[in-house]
């Protein structure tokens, strides 16, 4: 009897822990989607802005992601879909190409100014969040 009182609390105990865990993610979600609906005219759609913040991530690891490399990301969609995510990301000003180590035929995606701005926009919401927490 004993060993079913304490399993039932510690289960108790999970689901408290996943209850609060799921609303501060919806908490982040909706500072995000603040953010994201500000500047929605920048990155319209929601693959486009997934690519983005691949590509981002990957240059804040310094480890820059080429143009194959971001359309082989078949989790997001077709090579083809990819491709023209990324000429429109170009088209928005999101990212830039850039050329490394001398080799022209390689070409690197950096995300802009303009979208290290909305990144940091995004990561000043989150924070928001862990202040009230805190």
């Amino acid at each position: 009897m004993r060993h079913v009182c304490i399993s039932a609390k510690v289960g108790a105990s999970q689901k408290q822990s996943a209850m609060k865990n799921r609303e501060r993610f919806f908490q982040m979600l909706a500072a995000i989607n603040g953010v994201e609906n500000k500047h929605h005219t920048l990155m319209p759609d929601i693959d486009a802005q997934l690519l983005l913040m691949r590509i981002a991530m990957a240059q804040h690891q310094n480890t820059p992601m080429n143009v194959t490399q971001a359309m082989n990301l078949r989790h997001i969609g077709s090579p083809t879909m990819l491709h023209r995510k990324i000429n429109d990301l170009l088209g928005w000003g999101m990212v830039e190409l850039i050329h490394e180590s001398g080799n022209r035929r390689t070409k690197y995606l950096q995300p802009s100014q303009q979208a290290f701005d909305i990144i940091d926009e995004m990561a000043d919401a989150v924070a928001a969040i862990d202040e009230t927490v805190i």
